[in-house]
């Protein structure tokens, strides 16, 4: 019998509420996984990503790359797991790796908004914040409604010390974004650079 919908589900849901005392379960799940797997080559791939997701939320790198390479080597073309191993990579702090992963998902789909992102963050923690600030403009010309990605953009303008771009972006985000944290997050930049 296949693993259902709530399953995976339900493993969404632990990795988002983690906390050191769920180690043990999630040390559980990672085998549980790696059974499922051997015994259901149908769902083997998914099988994997979630392992690797819950082993990086162990912070056990090298296993989580192992896994999510087993996923990828049963689908090589799925963009998502490759972006998921960037992911790992960047948790691991190796940046080189993480963003080898971003460049080859946008260089075989310019499109994918994700990768997009995870590189400008690469980027701008590495020391190039122009190339971060094109990522970010591009993936917003992708998702011209993105108020998320206008914040972003709001943060990288004021390391290029273009204030007043910034505080148009920051702006829009108060007044925009559905999201209360990221709109007090916005109203706080905006005070921060005079405009209260």
């Amino acid at each position: 019998m296949l693993p259902s919908e709530d399953f995976f589900k339900d493993l969404d849901k632990v990795l988002a509420e983690f906390s050191d005392a769920d180690r043990q379960r999630l040390r559980h799940m990672v085998n549980e996984l790696d059974l499922m797997a051997s015994r259901l080559p149908t769902v083997a791939e998914k099988c994997y990503a979630y392992q690797a997701r819950l082993l990086a939320k162990l912070q056990e790198y090298p296993q989580a790359l192992s896994a999510i390479d087993r996923a990828i080597a049963l689908a090589p073309l799925d963009s998502q797991l490759i972006i998921l191993r960037g992911d790992i990579y960047q948790e691991a702090q190796e940046y080189s790796r993480a963003l080898r992963d971003y460049t080859d998902v946008l260089e075989a789909n310019p499109e994918a908004v994700t990768a997009r992102i995870r590189r400008a963050d690469i980027l701008m923690h590495t020391g190039d914040p122009a190339q971060a600030l094109q990522d970010i403009n591009d993936a917003l010309k992708l998702e011209p409604r993105s108020v998320r990605l206008l914040y972003r953009r709001g943060l990288l303008l004021v390391e290029f010390r273009r204030v007043r771009e910034a505080i148009l972006d920051f702006k829009q985000v108060a007044q925009l974004s559905p999201d209360v944290d990221l709109r007090k997050k916005a109203e706080q930049r905006l005070r921060e650079l005079g405009e209260a």
